[in-house]
C-alpha cells in the first residue's frame, strides 16, 4: 500500500506525522462510513457536502460504505455514477439506510445528532458556516442558505476528522473538533451565515496552478455565478501521484497525463480558456491579456514571484504545510498590505539563525540544540504568533521544525512531491474562494495578507498574521514604475 503511487503523498503525510498509533501500512484499509440525515441531504448544501464528502473519503481509505437514506435515489444514483468514475481501485460500496453502524473506524454523518459513544463526526453548512462535532456537543441542522464554498468546508473539515480518527492521533498532538461552528467570512466562531451569495459577479479572473488547490478552487468556480473572462494556467501534465490529493481527477486523466490547464477547464465548463504553458513566461505571448485577478495556488516561492510580477488588481494565495497546516493570503495591489514578494522572501545573507528564529519564532538557545526533539517550554519561550503551529511539533527534532517551517515558507524541496492530503488543499481553496466573493462584493479583503491554522487543531485555533509592504521590495521601491506598467497593459 505505501509504494502505490496515486496515494504516495496521503501515505508520505502519515508517515511524517507524529504521535500516532496507527500501523502507516495499513492506514488506507480501515473502514469508513459515509451517510447523512433526510433533513439535511434535502438541501443543496447538503448534497454538495455529501459529493465533496465522497471525493474526498475515498482518497484516504479502499473501505469506503456510502450509505444514503430511502427516497434519496436521484442523489444515490449521481454519488454512484461520480464514484465509479473517481474510483482507483475498488469504487466505494452504496447502501440503504438502516445500517449497522459498528466495526466502523470512522463514521462521518451529513447532519444527525452528535455522540461521543460512536467513532462519529457530524457536519452541516449554512451558507458561510462550516459545522463540525466529533463530540457530544450539538450543531445545527439548518442548512438552507445555499453556498458550496461554506459546504465544502465543512465537507474538507468533517474529512480531516475522519483522518485523525484513521491515524488514532495522540491528544498532545491534535485534538477532535467538539461543537465547532466557523464562518469563513469572519474567520471565527459564529452562528452568522453571513450574506447571501449574489446572483452574478462580474470578474476577469486567472486560477495559476491546476494541482490540489487548483482542484479544489476549480470545483468551487464552476459552482458560482461568475461571468467575464476566465482561464486556467499551468504547464504541467497529470500523474498517477496527483491522484490522491486532486479533488476532481480522475485515474484515466492521470493515466493519461492530461493538461492539467486543460482538464481543469474543461471542469469549471463552457467558454473558460486553458494557458498551457508557465507563469513566468506568461507575459512574453503577444496575444497575452493581464488577469485583474489571480488565484494562486503554486508551490514553491519562484512562480509565486512570477505571479506577483504580473502585478494584478489582487493576488490571493493559497499554501498548504506537511501537519495539515492551511493559509490563505490575499494582495490587493491598492493600499498597504504586504505582497507575495514581502512575505516569502528570505534576505540574502542573514545569520542562520535569524532566518531560523523568523520562521519557527523559537528561541537562539533552543535552535542550538538542533538535534534534540522540541519541549513544551520550547513553546511557551517562543513567540506568541507561531505557537499554535510549534504545538503540533512537539516531540520532534528541532532542525526537522525547521525544515518543515522552511518548506510551507517556500523553500526548495528535495523531493519530487511535498506530502499532502487532499482536504486541506479544498480546505485553502475555500478560504482563498471566500476572498474572491468578498472582493468581487465588497471591494475588501478579509485578510492583511494571512489567515493559517493546522486541520490537526482546527480553525478556533487559527490567527491572523497582518503585514505591510516591506521598504526593501519591489512592491515598494518600483511602485511608481508598476503603476505605469498597469496603466499601459491590455486588458
Amino acid at each position: 500500500m505505501i509504494g502505490d503511487l496515486h496515494r504516495s503523498r496521503i501515505n508520505a503525510t502519515v508517515r511524517g506525522l507524529s504521535g500516532i498509533s496507527a500501523p502507516p501500512d495499513r492506514f488506507t484499509d480501515q473502514r469508513v462510513l459515509l451517510t447523512g440525515t433526510p433533513e439535511v441531504l434535502a438541501s443543496r448544501n447538503g448534497a454538495e457536502m455529501m459529493r465533496s464528502a465522497v471525493l474526498l473519503l475515498m482518497r484516504m481509505t479502499t473501505d469506503l460504505t456510502v450509505a444514503i437514506p430511502g427516497g434519496f435515489d436521484e442523489l444515490a444514483e449521481g454519488l454512484a455514477k461520480t464514484a465509479r468514475g473517481q474510483a482507483w481501485e475498488r469504487a466505494p460500496a452504496f447502501a440503504t439506510m438502516p445500517l449497522a453502524e459498528e466495526g466502523y473506524a470512522a463514521i462521518l454523518s451529513v447532519g444527525g445528532e452528535a455522540s461521543a459513544a460512536l467513532p462519529l463526526t457530524v457536519i452541516t453548512s449554512n451558507g458561510w458556516l462550516a459545522r463540525v462535532s466529533s463530540g457530544s456537543m450539538a450543531i445545527s441542522q439548518r442548512c438552507n442558505q445555499w453556498n458550496p464554498v461554506g459546504a465544502v468546508a465543512a465537507a474538507s473539515l468533517g474529512a480531516g476528522e475522519v483522518f485523525k480518527r484513521l491515524l488514532r492521533l495522540k491528544p498532545e498532538h491534535g485534538q477532535l473538533l467538539d461543537g465547532i461552528s466557523f464562518s469563513l467570512w469572519d474567520y471565527g466562531l459564529s452562528n452568522d451565515p453571513g450574506p447571501h451569495l449574489p446572483t452574478e459577479m462580474e470578474t476577469d479572473l486567472l486560477v495559476a496552478g491546476a494541482g490540489a488547490i487548483g482542484n479544489g478552487v476549480v470545483h468551487l468556480l464552476s459552482q458560482l455565478p461568475l461571468k467575464g473572462r476566465r482561464r486556467v494556467l499551468d504547464v504541467q501534465t497529470y500523474g498517477d501521484e496527483n491522484w490522491g490529493t486532486c479533488l476532481r481527477l480522475t485515474p484515466t486523466a492521470a493515466a493519461a497525463r492530461d493538461e492539467k490547464a486543460t482538464y481543469l477547464a474543461t471542469i469549471w465548463g463552457k467558454g473558460v480558456e486553458p494557458v498551457v504553458g508557465r507563469i513566468e513566461d506568461a507575459e512574453a505571448d503577444a496575444n497575452w491579456r493581464a488577469p485583474k485577478v489571480v488565484l494562486s495556488g503554486f508551490d514553491n516561492v519562484e512562480a509565486r514571484y512570477a505571479v506577483q510580477d504580473l502585478w494584478p488588481d489582487l493576488v490571493i494565495d493559497g499554501a498548504i504545510g506537511p501537519r495539515l497546516e492551511c493559509q490563505v493570503s490575499a494582495h490587493p495591489w491598492s493600499g498597504e498590505i504586504a505582497c507575495l514578494r514581502c512575505i516569502f522572501e528570505l534576505e540574502h545573507g542573514e545569520p542562520a539563525e535569524n532566518v531560523q528564529r523568523r520562521l519557527t519564532g523559537l528561541s537562539v538557545a533552543a535552535l542550538r540544540q538542533a538535534s534534540r526533539a522540541l519541549s513544551r517550554q520550547d513553546v511557551a519561550d517562543a513567540e506568541p504568533e507561531k505557537r499554535n503551529w510549534l504545538i503540533g511539533q512537539i516531540g520532534k527534532p528541532i532542525c526537522s521544525v525547521f525544515e518543515a517551517a522552511r518548506q510551507f515558507a517556500g523553500g526548495d524541496v528535495a523531493a519530487d512531491f511535498r506530502p499532502s492530503v487532499p482536504f486541506v488543499a479544498t480546505m485553502s481553496a475555500s478560504m482563498m474562494v471566500t476572498e474572491l466573493v468578498r472582493y468581487l462584493t465588497t471591494g475588501n479583503v478579509g485578510v492583511e495578507p494571512r489567515f493559517f491554522f493546522s486541520v490537526l487543531w482546527g480553525p478556533q485555533q487559527g490567527a491572523h498574521y497582518p503585514e505591510d509592504r516591506h521598504d526593501d521590495c519591489q512592491c515598494s521601491m518600483r511602485a511608481h514604475l508598476i503603476e505605469r506598467v498597469r496603466a499601459g497593459r491590455w486588458y
